[in-house]
């Protein structure tokens, strides 16, 4: 019951002043609630980026040319060409027939243009194999993928990603029609369904032609990137280790990376999450800042009722009471706005466009800024509650 009445003393306190209360627990309330949205916004796009990855598939082995020592620097050297041995197609019809049980996919990739009548885009060119669309997770709309009678025969055929159909056949079927793709007539024969994006690179705007019809185009032989894809029953680790010691074989020397999207969805989250971190620490400031700030309020608080500290002592109140009052006005201040700046924060959350920032709310996050909140209450009020509590009656009684 004690406790009790003196937290109604507090609430008593705080509603006599309330422009002074409401100003100190503005900055609680600024403070979490840029908390909550900064850290939705860094799990939104931890969340975007681990989706996209995992919608490729986590099994999936990426053979990239020349040897890296680490996984960032071999994510940064994706399609680098200034190497004494590049892979090249020959390279993955090698790898195919030594293991035609898995799916084998190399890539070849340049920005383009494809017109249909009057409607001109730019989109990315991919030189590939019919493996592509099993190693990738697409999933075809309508047609078909390309076949190895395509490749073989070098067919001018494509088959169009989600965007580019949608921009060049708004009202239409795409399948049979001829398009113009880098000043070259093919012939779609197939559409797919809806990717989404990985990062920057829109996984939708994308048109696949054979590989080998590209190669012809660019006059090479290399290709940016190999995908290669285990047969249900084996491992990632297992093809891997044959991919390896195959092309150790047949290059004389490891110039190539092996890595797999497991490793790059590790990569990312540890990525994302220290960029989280950072923001939240940034975010966490202005915490600081409104912790001091109802330092300050209760410090004037104190001397403003040094009096009325004086007359409940004289009365029999001990130390004890008087710093526990001032303490619970303190983490009333703080948790009050720690409670609207959830709300706020939430609301900013949710009403953000995912389509322009996309975010993910958990409740760690929510949890964590109640918490802050509270804490920096408790923490900035000692100080002014052990002063009010220590101040002597009789002094106190004579303060005017």
């Amino acid at each position: 019951m004690k406790i009790w009445r003196i937290f109604k003393m507090a609430l008593s306190s705080l509603k006599i002043n309330k422009m002074r209360t409401f100003l100190s627990t503005l900055g609680i309330i600024v403070g979490v609630s840029s908390l909550i949205l900064i850290t939705s916004v860094g799990y939104g796009a931890q969340y975007s980026i681990l989706s996209s990855i995992q919608s490729l598939g986590s099994d999936v082995i990426i053979i990239i040319p020349g040897k890296t020592k680490n996984l960032l620097s071999s994510a940064v050297s994706i399609g680098s060409n200034a190497l004494r041995k590049p892979l090249t197609y020959d390279d993955a019809k090698y790898l195919k027939k030594k293991m035609p049980y898995a799916k084998i996919a190399p890539q070849l990739t340049v920005n383009g243009t494809v017109k249909f009548e009057n409607t001109e885009i730019s989109t990315t060119v991919v030189g590939t194999t019919p493996d592509v669309f099993v190693v990738s997770n697409y999933k075809l709309a309508d047609g078909r993928g390309l076949t190895d009678r395509d490749i073989i025969g070098y067919r001018d055929v494509c088959v169009l990603g989600y965007k580019v159909v949608n921009e060049l056949f708004p009202s239409g079927n795409a399948i049979g029609n001829y398009i113009m793709l880098n000043g070259n007539k093919f012939l779609v024969v197939g559409t797919l369904q809806k990717k989404g994006a990985l990062g920057q690179i829109d996984l939708d705007d994308m048109v696949f032609i054979p590989i080998t019809t590209l190669q012809t185009q660019l006059r090479t032989k290399k290709v940016q990137i190999i995908y290669a894809k285990p047969p249900e029953g084996m491992s990632v680790d297992v093809l891997g280790a044959r991919i390896k010691s195959f092309l150790l074989a047949r290059h004389g020397m490891e110039n190539f990376t092996l890595n797999s999207f497991e490793q790059y969805m590790q990569l990312a989250k540890q990525v994302t999450n220290i960029f989280t971190i950072a923001l939240a620490a940034i975010g966490s400031i202005s915490l600081l800042v409104g912790g001091i700030g109802i330092m300050n309020i209760m410090l004037a608080s104190v001397a403003e009722r040094t009096r009325e500290i004086g007359i409940r002592k004289a009365v029999g109140a001990k130390n004890s009471d008087i710093l526990m009052q001032f303490l619970l006005e303190s983490a009333l201040i703080s948790t009050s706005g720690g409670v609207i700046g959830i709300i706020l924060g939430v609301l900013g959350s949710v009403l953000v466009p995912q389509s322009v920032l996309p975010t993910h709310i958990t409740t760690a996050a929510v949890v964590i800024g109640f918490t802050v909140a509270f804490l920096v209450g408790v923490f900035f009020g000692v100080y002014p509650a052990s002063k009010a509590s220590k101040l002597n009656p009789v002094e106190a009684l004579r303060y005017e």
